[in-house]
């Protein structure tokens, strides 16, 4: 009688192994651009023309605010999906100062700065 039990324990089990699938591992190429994160930031290519425009803001509030002579050295810039774009600038000077500004473009394009800040 002790068979009986035993035997269906390992029927029960076989099948549950025989119904259970590895998991598909699907492998990004090394070159795959990064998925955009919503509400998140992720980083921005500086070829793209509303970049570069939200870039072209950025500078000019740099030379509005600080009212230097320096020119740019470095941009890297991120976004960050919202009702509309948010474009986080890095900008280092040439004279060494440093820069944080986002640019926040809405849904028909139109474009302003929303954070200004010196970093150093």
């Amino acid at each position: 009688m002790r068979t009986a039990p035993f035997l269906v324990s390992l029927i029960a089990l076989a099948g549950a192994g025989a119904c259970a699938t590895p998991e598909a591992v699907v492998e990004q190429p090394a070159s795959a651009p990064q998925p955009m994160i919503t509400g998140g930031y992720s980083p921005a290519s500086l070829d793209d023309e509303w970049v570069k425009a939200a870039q072209a803001m950025a500078v000019n509030e740099i030379y509005r605010v600080d009212k230097t002579s320096a020119t740019v050295q470095s941009v890297s810039a991120q976004q960050q999906v919202v009702a509309g774009l948010n474009y986080r600038f890095d900008i280092t000077l040439s004279d060494n100062s440093r820069f944080g500004v986002t640019v926040y473009r809405d849904l028909q394009g139109g474009m302003q700065v929303t954070n200004f800040e010196k970093l150093g």
